[in-house]
């Protein structure tokens, strides 16, 4: 029984050696994956700065022209109100010109139609009609 117990002992030392090289041999494999990956991630973040950079100074324009266009269209605004207020005092000109020129231009117009009607019905007596 003894030289059965010493079997088994001697068979699982063995298995316990020979997990110990795979284990040793999948451990060197992880390390190489690790390391390849530790590589392609170093030259990501290497491709990846500038591109980050590049990113930083694109929205900074883009910062820049949008304030410019803020800008603009504030301006537009205020000369569209800017037109609106001189159309309005342009209309309320005219108006107070036609208050005021309306009257007495009719009256003038008036006033010579008159002289023409008088003027063509004396003609017309005196050529006999």
């Amino acid at each position: 029984m003894e030289l059965l117990l010493q079997v088994v002992q001697i068979v699982a030392l063995l298995c316990v050696a020979a997990l110990a090289i795979y284990a040793v041999v999948i451990l060197v494999k992880v390390k190489d994956i690790l390391s390849h990956v530790e590589t392609e991630v170093k030259g990501v973040s290497v491709r990846v700065t500038p591109v980050l950079e590049n990113m930083e100074v694109i929205t900074s324009k883009l910062r820049s022209i949008t304030d410019t266009v803020d800008e603009e269209v504030t301006i537009v605004k205020r000369s569209v109100e800017t037109l609106q207020t001189v159309s309005s005092t342009i209309v309320d000109f005219e108006q107070r010109i036609l208050d005021k020129i309306e009257t007495p231009v009719l009256d003038v117009a008036g006033t010579i139609g008159s002289v023409i009607s008088v003027a063509a019905k004396v003609l017309k007596r005196l050529r006999g009609g």
